[in-house]
């Protein structure tokens, strides 16, 4: 029997047969996946027993504390082609590094990560090309007050989210940085990519600071920070990123899931789906492929006409710039620039099922 679940019935599952209690459900889909990945549950309810009593204890908060530490990197990249739900990921990942646990309802874990934004135990930002080390870290910038021009030091987000983490200690501090690999990662971290090491982390073994730039105090990383990328890889790809980050961050790949996707009026949005990325792998690369979020929460054709022309289109034109015919090759059933509708539209993607390969054979 499967107990790695992923869905909103999997604290239900847990509740079932192992009669462990809401408040004890500690990431028990990593605990099971990393201790069991045979996917057996003969035993387990026992281990647990063993390893956590009944989740009451002060022996029971510490092995879940260091539990937690093992499943959660420090540093972590979510990566992969566009709309693949990185940044989706992001808001589960940092409510869950702060509370332990995480609500099956998305609504609702976007609701405590509101709350965490509030509190400053969660921060956002996203990086872009003029995005540098004094937006990030510190600096200095100009102050216009009656009329009158001073210049004061900065603190970036990435210092005032530290400084609270060193603060408060029993509390977990989640930095988030949305397209991280559109910025120059080397020169927005300067002495930080070597800080962000765990074992470089204060109070580790090998722990360091640095001096701050325009301040004259040293600086380190306090254990309890956690960062999280996301990276587009149709920007670019994995390969192309410095040495120097990739050893510092844990990477997770998020490809595109047909799996989450259903059939919309009788139509196979499913396989459709997976032979459009076919053919753009084919084409391109795997990085380039589309994801499945453009697609979720469709249920009529009319919603998948307006998903198709506002998004699916357009980004395979940016995909192909410079060569409109390859598009059209990829998807054959729009050779104009009219816009289909109906049945004309259905039968315009279906004309897409086709593969390559498919037609060799056929």
């Amino acid at each position: 029997m499967d107990f790695h679940k992923q869905d909103k019935g999997a604290y239900l599952f847990y509740k079932s047969h192992l009669k462990i209690k809401d408040s004890a459900l500690f990431s028990l889909e990593n605990y099971f996946y990393q201790k069991n990945p045979s996917k057996d549950l003969t035993g387990i309810k026992e281990q647990l027993e063993k390893e956590f009593g009944l989740y009451t204890s002060a022996k029971t908060t510490l092995n879940i504390k260091e539990e937690k530490e093992k499943i959660f990197p420090l540093n972590q990249i979510l990566y992969g082609p566009p709309g693949t739900g990185k940044t989706y990921h992001t808001i589960t990942k940092a409510v869950e590094i702060i509370d332990g646990q995480i609500s099956p309802d998305y609504t609702e874990a976007k609701k405590r990560f509101d709350e965490l934004k509030v509190k400053g135990q969660i921060k956002f930002i996203t990086f872009h090309q003029n995005y540098s080390y004094e937006d990030f870290m510190v600096g200095i910038r100009p102050d216009l007050q009656n009329g009158q021009i001073s210049y004061k030091l900065y603190e970036g987000p990435f210092k005032q989210i530290a400084d609270r983490a060193k603060e408060n200690p029993n509390n977990n501090y989640v930095l988030i940085i949305d397209e991280i690999n559109r910025g120059n990662i080397s020169k927005i971290f300067g002495e930080l990519i070597t800080l962000i090491e765990a074992d470089k982390r204060a109070g580790n073994k090998h722990a360091l600071s640095a001096p701050l730039l325009y301040q004259n105090e040293e600086f380190s990383v306090p254990n309890n920070l956690y960062i999280i990328g996301t990276m587009n890889t149709a920007d670019k790809s994995i390969a192309l990123v410095d040495i120097a980050l990739r050893r510092r961050f844990v990477f997770e790949e998020m490809m595109p899931n047909a799996a989450l996707l259903n059939k919309v009026e009788g139509f196979d949005l499913p396989g459709w789906f997976t032979k459009l990325n076919q053919k753009i792998t084919a084409e391109l690369d795997r990085d380039h492929q589309i994801g499945h979020s453009y697609f979720i929460g469709i249920e009529t054709i009319a919603d998948l006409q307006q998903a198709f022309y506002q998004c699916i289109l357009p980004l395979l034109k940016e995909y192909f710039y410079g060569n409109p015919e390859k598009p059209k090759e990829i998807i054959p059933g729009f050779t104009s620039e009219e816009k289909l509708e109906g049945d004309a539209f259905i039968n315009a993607l279906n004309q897409n099922v086709k593969t390559d390969t498919d037609e060799r054979m056929g």
